[in-house]
């Protein structure tokens, strides 16, 4: 096998694990171990906005977590963008998990 085929297989292997693994983990711990704080807070600060799937009704709440997500990378550098998206999707989840 070529390895700049090789490559790409690895490739598109990591990048569709690291695109379904955080949706899939979120749903199966929902139905696991439901409303627990620190689970939710702990896939948003590692997932970011793909944590909020741990909750039920997810998608509004992943879509503006991903465009402040994605406008804080448009208006601001790199690191600040980082430190908004870590931020705020626990923040999120935080407030949806307590009301």
């Amino acid at each position: 096998m070529d390895p700049s085929t090789l490559n790409i297989i690895l490739t598109v292997t990591i990048i569709l694990g690291a695109t379904v693994l955080p949706f899939v983990l979120g749903t199966r711990l929902r139905r696991s171990k439901p409303g627990v704080l620190w689970i939710g807070l702990l896939l948003c600060f590692i997932f970011g906005p793909a944590g909020q799937v741990y909750v039920a009704g997810w998608i509004p709440w992943f879509l503006i977590v991903l465009g402040v997500s994605l406008g804080a990378q448009q208006v601001l550098s790199a690191q600040l963008a980082m430190l908004v998206m870590v931020v705020f999707s626990p923040l999120v989840m935080f407030c949806r998990m307590r009301k």
